[in-house]
């Protein structure tokens, strides 16, 4: 990759954030057609558009024998969402949830919560369905909380803020 270039190989990234105790760069990436992803960002990374989406192959376009195309650290597909809208990482002592990577689908409202263990495997849960609200964005408060910005439904014009509790 050219000086400038940090990654390359993502297709459109909604939503980037730093973990506040390691630095890590988190984003949430979507897809074209049926992968949705997760990916920790890396100086020159490529991260595999448009020979693969997801963990998948897109279309009929083949990785490079040789790529160095970094794996997500998780997909979904549509039976989970559409559009994913990336997250935060929860950091606050005696939270349940410090450590864990919040993000979300905007299309259906569920929310997950990622945990990258020290050995590398992860763990993936559901934490909010139901009545969920399409999911725009997340950000952080000078308080350290996590908070949610989501809409009454989908394409709507009006919505809240939620500030996320243990």
């Amino acid at each position: 990759a050219r000086p400038e270039i940090w990654a390359y190989g993502l297709r459109n990234i909604w939503r980037m954030s730093f973990d506040p105790a390691t630095g890590a760069l988190w984003a949430g990436d979507v897809g074209q057609n049926a992968w949705e992803e997760v990916d920790i960002i890396t100086k020159g990374g490529n991260y595999g558009w448009n020979a693969r989406e997801g963990k998948h192959p897109f279309r009929r376009n083949k990785v490079r024998e040789g790529s160095t195309a970094i794996e997500p650290i998780v997909d979904y597909g549509r039976e989970d969402g559409g559009s994913i809208t990336g997250g935060e990482v929860v950091r606050q002592a005696g939270n349940p949830l410090d450590g864990v990577y919040l993000y979300a689908d905007y299309m259906t409202g569920k929310m997950w919560g990622l945990r990258r263990n020290a050995d590398g495997t992860v763990q993936v849960n559901e934490v909010l369905r139901g009545r969920a609200r399409p999911v725009s964005s997340f950000g952080r408060g000078a308080d350290g909380h996590i908070y949610v910005a989501a809409f009454d439904a989908p394409y709507a014009s009006q919505g809240r803020i939620y500030r996320l509790v243990p």
